[in-house]
């Protein structure tokens, strides 16, 4: 949390703006499944009302995507660029041989990243779970809200030990990836072979811990699918608008669901590159 404060007061007002910008094209983008839906509606009764605002709010959503474009790259790149700067300046004052510092230097938009994604995704996780679950509680009421709880905990129960073993191997990874210029620079063929190996064997690994995990999350998920519709389509007392709206949720509500453990794989990412960053200013 200090790291990401001091990175954040490098361009406080920059930061603000665009994580404002990201924040409304989440809103914008979780309510156009309930738009859509009244506008569905609302053709079949003539009624264009909500016709037109979903062309006001795409039109805005457009538009706060382009300035967000121009603006975010601009912001984070001259973070990255300061940060870079400082962290060479710090590194050659130290022990650290060339293989850790040209590492090391790839890990320095780690921190402006976050502010840029990993947080973004975190605020477009919650926020489209929350407008999934309310919506779904609504329109649907207690039982499919029920069930869809359930159903979400299961996956991120069943995926946490494999996507923990994920975060674990990238850590392996990058001491490899420090070390890799050293061994490049040995000139030896076989220590090189062994080398490529060794990083080769842990993405399979993490590949198939990724398999795992997805395989879980589709066969909770399509559950979950399945049962919504055929919930929605006994009970019987939807429009045309309202089914697609809650398929639509849930849907969305799975996607964000199954986010989670891989955002906490990247915050053990994160922190751990900190803790390699640090260790050079000491």
């Amino acid at each position: 949390m200090f790291e990401l404060a001091r990175i954040f007061k490098k361009a406080p007002l920059g930061i603000t703006i665009v994580l404002v910008m990201d924040i409304a094209e989440i809103i914008l983008l979780s309510l156009n499944p309930f738009v859509i839906g009244l506008c569905i509606d609302g053709i079949l009764d003539q009624n264009y009302f909500w016709f037109h605002a979903l062309i006001f709010l795409q039109v805005l959503l457009i538009a706060i995507r382009v300035a967000n474009k121009f603006l975010d790259t601009r912001i984070y790149e001259q973070v990255i660029e300061s940060e870079s700067n400082s962290y060479y300046e710090n590194a050659i004052r130290t022990n650290a041989n060339d293989s850790q510092i040209s590492s090391r230097l790839n890990l320095v938009d780690e921190i402006p990243n976050f502010f840029e994604i990993e947080l973004v995704q975190i605020i477009d996780m919650f926020g489209g779970i929350t407008i999934s679950l309310v919506y779904i509680f609504i329109t649907s009421g207690l039982p499919l809200l029920l069930v869809a709880i359930i159903i979400s905990g299961l996956v991120y129960i069943s995926t946490k030990k494999w996507h923990r073993e994920i975060a674990g191997n990238n850590i392996k990874l990058q001491d490899y990836d420090e070390t890799k210029e050293e061994i490049i620079l040995g000139r030896d063929k076989q220590h090189f072979k062994c080398f490529t190996k060794i990083i080769l064997n842990l993405r399979i690994m993490n590949s198939d811990l990724d398999a795992k995990a997805y395989l879980m999350t589709d066969i909770l998920q399509a559950g979950l699918l399945i049962f919504a519709m055929a919930f929605t389509i006994h009970i019987g007392n939807y429009t045309s608008g309202q089914l697609f709206s809650i398929i639509t949720y849930i849907i969305m509500l799975n996607e964000r669901v199954c986010e989670i453990n891989e955002v906490r794989v990247r915050i053990y990412d994160l922190m751990d590159s900190i803790s390699r960053l640090e260790r050079n200013d000491k």
